[in-house]
């Protein structure tokens, strides 16, 4: 009698909880709620539903109070860093705010350590590994310090999954030097949804094994209530866990809509081979001899190497989250992207996007004479793989009219992998599988991008070339000029130190264009003087 009170007790707690939290979920989603950070922690959503809308209401909010005590330099330092999340809400600017609050830590409120961590919640979700590992760690101290509640075992529960969830998303780091035979976490899709279902995994699999433990023992006589995180059924292992490598591939077509019409039919015939069919995905190659390539070829770019390998490290197939370089004129991002594909062995287009004025690369219904499919689909079917890459080239100048469509709004639904597996392709007429997709993208400023397209890439800075990199550079640009005349790339023979120091008092860093001026003139004396 006793159990079954307790079980009811449990019950009615579990049900108030819920309805409590999905009311407080409901209100942050139409932005009247900013969530706490234990709410944020348990998987409520970000202000809106948007990260970067809950990071500046968070700024704007936390200003005013910490003004009171601007006349303190190490207080108005972390003032003037909010100010700066206010504009731009990118991953440094967080750290500074984070390293800010470090430094006034003696002058600040006892809420500056919610203030820390939600910072720490903020990197993390926005895949930082090192903030994962943090997070993991409040989170087994928050499960430890919970105490005399009625739900006090509840709520270490939910903190423990909390904890290993972003303890596995910290495992992946590419910097975390695993000892066995192989890497066994390769989470796909953003790191919060790869938490939540590693940490409801882990955490079903030690209740499993306490209820058969349990039974085992006849210690179990009634069927215990259970949180639905703890039914192995519901929450199985993630598939980024299998290590199944037969696994390596994708299904993208499995019906063509209509397909009893006219168009229909031929339609059919025309992707037989594919309807219903696994395309492979290109593997994830050796990135050590990758980065080792890259670092050598474009010497002033080791940030954003290191940043897209980390990002490659834990998938066992090759695919980068949509990112766009953002550089100046002539500093090398378009070739880096088109190199870095190459080095991944996977196929890709570029598609130049200065002055694009429609939303053709989303496809055309196949009921115009010039209907075709989305950009991503004609790089599948071409290269008969799942995921195949793409460099948008210029993404920033494309037109601003939207009376046939925009580029960029309609590249929004191939950017979000959980529409991306479901994108419907007016010439298919049917939901297709684009998520494998890799997108590369280049920008010379973000003006012109869209706040939803930003939120959904990451966004990398390309550094200018350096002129202490001008011997390796010069080279690279002598191979590539005696490649596209016909000749082997063994016969390049590097710039004399004459010819290195004359170039060297004009070009100083920066665009490349220049530089490839100089050194085409310097072989044109060369064939002159000989």
């Amino acid at each position: 009698m006793t159990s079954n009170h307790s079980l009811d007790n449990y019950a009615r707690r579990a049900e108030r909880n819920r309805k409590h939290f999905e009311r407080r979920k409901n209100a942050a989603l139409a932005g009247i709620h900013l969530p706490t950070e234990h709410e944020l922690l348990i998987g409520m959503p970000f202000l809106g539903g948007d990260i970067q809308h809950d990071i500046r209401t968070f700024a704007e909010r936390l200003m005013p109070r910490l003004r009171q005590k601007a006349d303190n330099i190490a207080v108005a330092a972390v003032v003037y860093r909010l100010e700066q999340l206010t504009v731009g809400a990118e991953p440094d600017e967080i750290r500074n705010v984070a390293d800010a609050l470090a430094g006034a830590w003696e002058s600040l409120p006892a809420t500056k350590r919610s203030w820390q961590q939600r910072c720490r919640i903020y990197l993390a979700y926005l895949g930082d590994h090192g903030a994962a590992l943090d997070l993991a760690r409040d989170a087994v101290v928050m499960a430890a310090s919970v105490e005399g509640a009625d739900d006090s075992t509840e709520q270490s529960v939910e903190m423990l999954r909390v904890a290993l969830g972003w303890l596995s998303f910290a495992a992946c780091d590419v910097a975390f030097r695993y000892f066995g035979k192989q890497r066994n976490l390769h989470p796909r899709g953003a790191s919060p949804a790869f938490a939540r279902q590693s940490g409801a995994s882990l955490v079903a699999l030690i209740e499993q094994q306490a209820r058969t433990a349990a039974y085992r023992h006849g210690e179990v006589a009634e069927a215990a209530p259970r949180h639905p995180a703890s039914d192995t059924e519901a929450f199985p292992l993630p598939s980024d866990l299998e290590q199944d490598e037969c696994t390596l591939s994708a299904v993208v077509f499995r019906q063509v809509g209509n397909e009893h019409t006219g168009e229909g039919k031929k339609l059919a015939k025309e992707f037989n081979d594919l309807l219903g069919k696994p395309l492979p995905l290109v593997v994830t190659p050796d990135l050590a001899a990758i980065g080792e390539k890259l670092r050598w070829e474009f010497p002033h770019a080791q940030d954003v190497i290191d940043r897209l390998l980390q990002n490659l490290a834990p998938r066992k197939y090759a695919q980068v989250e949509p990112t766009i370089l953002v550089g100046a004129q002539g500093c090398g991002k378009s070739r880096f992207a088109r190199r870095f594909l190459t080095l991944l062995n996977m196929p890709h287009d570029i598609i130049p996007c200065g002055g694009v004025s429609d939303a053709r690369l989303a496809g055309t219904s196949r009921g115009w004479s010039s209907g075709e499919p989305s950009l991503p689909l004609a790089l599948i079917t071409r290269y008969k793989l799942a995921n195949p890459g793409a460099v948008l080239d210029e993404v920033e100048k494309v037109g601003t009219s939207h009376q046939n469509g925009n580029l960029h709004a309609a590249l929004l639904a191939m950017l979000e992998r959980e529409t991306a597996c479901q994108f419907f392709d007016p010439y298919i007429e049917a939901a297709c599988d684009v998520s494998h997709v890799t997108w590369l993208m280049t920008a010379n400023s973000l003006v012109g991008l869209s706040v939803p397209f930003r939120d959904r890439c990451q966004i990398l800075q390309f550094p200018d070339p350096r002129s202490e990199d001008l011997a390796v550079l010069s080279r690279q640009i002598i191979v590539d000029i005696l490649e596209k005349q016909g000749f082997d790339h063994r016969w390049a023979t590097p710039l004399d130190e004459a010819e290195m120091n004359a170039i060297a008092q004009v070009w100083r860093g920066g665009s490349l264009r220049p530089l490839r001026r100089m050194i085409e003139r310097a072989l044109n004396c060369r064939d002159l003087r000989h």
